[in-house]
């Protein structure tokens, strides 16, 4: 069983303390007296009734659980430790982290002095107690930090805040144990021969809004294949097949699979269905089954591959977590016309490119580099299928 401590404050209705009170405590679904005790191990007893102390606080060890505490002519249903449901300090123990809640600003005031504004936060201590992390809210008013001792003589120096609101000044960068006893504020930058400071930048934990910091992340890394997704030659023709797969995508797997929104699954295309785009195109052509090899983008024109027969182009696959199999795939246009299919192939990750704004939102898995008179994309004097990284660039 696990033992947790209840201790709160009683006063009576005229707002004086409720002290030397007897309170009997019962479980709340029995008329029988709790065992109650000293300490989290069990093993000391108290009396029950068990009196409020000289400051009107009542205070016991229990079994979690819940309880009804009788005292004077009152009863009041209270909580031990976290029986059932979420218990609040955890909650909040876990949701926050070190940080900056609010405030925070910083700017150079003088040749050595850096002026902060009033800041809010927060440090969680979680190995001083594991079972019970310790939270503390740490409220620097605004003031005036004047850099001294070896602040004085380095480029750089980092201000950190501790639990008990006292700014320190590092050469170090703070280490991730610090970032967790510490709340980061700032790292300014000294010119140490004419001794001033010419920059300050805030760097906080930022604790508002984790969820949306974790988004900036995700939709800033743009979605990426997790797993199949293979583009190859559909026969001697200008088809493609397209094997299943899964992407990460931000969210776009929600509706279906709530307990795993961000992997979303592609189907199996053989031949794929697919829409071709330009850097400029907004609406977008009927599907396709063809690669067309003969064209490409011109500056945002559909155009004619010019030269002779062996120039080469490449187009880029893209795959979207779309749940419709017709609507999962997408191709844009080459951009760059090359000599032919090795310089093409050599070119592909490398070249510039300009990719649709539309297309951000999916997943770029393959390059295909094909001459301009292909017919048969299984011919490798013709055509090369080249996979993409999960990360890599168009």
């Amino acid at each position: 069983m696990a033992f947790a401590e209840y201790s709160r404050t009683f006063w009576f209705p005229n707002g004086a303390l409720a002290t030397g009170i007897p309170a009997r405590i019962f479980p709340e679904n029995s008329n029988a007296l709790a065992p109650i005790f000293t300490d989290v191990t069990g093993t000391v007893p108290l009396p029950n009734p068990l009196s409020t102390d000289a400051f009107g606080v009542l205070t016991f060890w229990a079994e979690e659980g819940e309880y009804w505490v009788h005292i004077d002519t009152e009863s009041f249903r209270v909580s031990v430790g976290n029986p059932n449901g979420l218990d609040v300090f955890d909650g909040a123990s876990v949701a926050l982290s070190t940080g900056v809640m609010s405030g925070g600003n910083l700017a150079i005031t003088g040749a050595t002095t850096i002026s902060l504004n009033e800041t809010v936060g927060y440090v969680v201590d979680y190995s001083t107690d594991d079972v019970r992390p310790v939270l503390t809210r740490v409220h620097l008013p605004a003031q005036t930090v004047t850099l001294v001792g070896a602040s004085l003589t380095r480029t750089v120096t980092w201000l950190v805040a501790d639990a008990a609101g006292v700014i320190t000044q590092q050469g170090a960068q703070p280490t991730n144990a610090q970032r967790r006893t510490h709340i980061v504020l700032a790292a300014a930058a000294l010119d140490t021969t004419t001794v001033t400071l010419f920059d300050i930048v805030a760097i906080p934990q930022i604790l508002p809004q984790p969820m949306n910091q974790m988004q900036d992340l995700m939709y800033s890394l743009a979605p990426f294949n997790t797993s199949g997704n293979v583009v190859s030659p559909n026969g001697a023709n200008l088809q493609i097949n397209m094997t299943a797969g899964e992407l990460f995508q931000p969210s776009w797997a929600y509706n279906n699979t709530p307990d795993d929104p961000h992997e979303a699954p592609t189907a199996a295309l053989a031949p794929a269905q697919f829409r071709y785009g330009l850097r400029n195109t907004v609406a977008f052509p009927p599907l396709t089954t063809f690669l067309d090899p003969g064209n490409y983008d011109n500056a945002g024109v559909l155009t004619p591959v010019p030269g002779g027969a062996n120039v080469a182009t490449i187009h880029r696959v893209f795959k979207f977590a779309n749940p419709l199999a017709a609507g999962q795939t997408t191709i844009q246009y080459g951009q760059t016309v090359y000599p032919n299919l090795t310089a093409a192939i050599n070119a592909a990750g490398v070249s510039n490119f300009v990719r649709n704004a539309q297309f951000e939102l999916g997943a770029f898995v393959t390059w295909i580099a094909v001459i301009k008179t292909a017919t048969n994309l299984s011919d490798p004097t013709q055509a090369m299928f080249i996979p993409a990284s999960k990360l890599a660039r168009p």
